[in-house]
């Protein structure tokens, strides 16, 4: 019965995060501000190379691989800096749904009193959230860069359509 009381729960709060995320305004959250603010030790992500993320990031599932109610975190070549300056949004939506998340990981320790509880609620906390929190983390830096190279770029053509006149 613990058990699907615990996958009842599980889903439940889950749901609950997607939805809320489809619907919060994107414009509250700033990449440049805590918590989604890269901090220096993060070296712009680099630091993450060290837990190979490039190995195993593409092997967990993804939402908007599930559903089309998501933007599509797929990177295509004629991307533009506002389809970057979307994913950023979507990175720091998903980075506070994880937080989130972890905090409701402890409901299961609730659920399943004692050693097991504690255990179930940290594997769900981590292996169920943070490492989707450390791609958040990860990502959000390269999409920044190349979000803000394209918009040099569009405007410099901007620019230049202009002075054709």
């Amino acid at each position: 019965m613990k058990i699907l009381i615990t996958a009842i729960y599980v889903l439940v709060v889950g749901l609950v995060c997607f939805f809320a995320g489809l619907i919060v305004p994107r414009s509250i959250f700033d990449e440049n501000k805590f918590p989604y603010k890269s901090f220096k030790w993060e070296d712009g992500g680099k630091i993450y190379d060290k837990l190979h993320i490039k190995s195993w990031k593409a092997k967990l599932p993804e939402m908007s691989k599930i559903t089309k109610l998501i933007f599509p975190k797929k990177l295509k070549k004629n991307m533009t800096a506002d389809d970057f300056d979307r994913l950023v949004k979507e990175s720091c939506i998903a980075e506070l749904s994880h937080y989130v998340l972890c905090v409701c990981s402890l409901g299961i320790y609730y659920i399943w009193r004692g050693k097991l509880g504690a255990f179930l609620a940290l594997i769900y906390g981590v292996l169920g959230n943070v490492t989707y929190i450390i791609i958040q983390r990860y990502n959000r830096p390269h999409f920044i860069a190349v979000r803000d190279k394209l918009k040099v770029r569009e405007e410099r053509r901007l620019n230049a359509g202009l002075s054709g006149f």
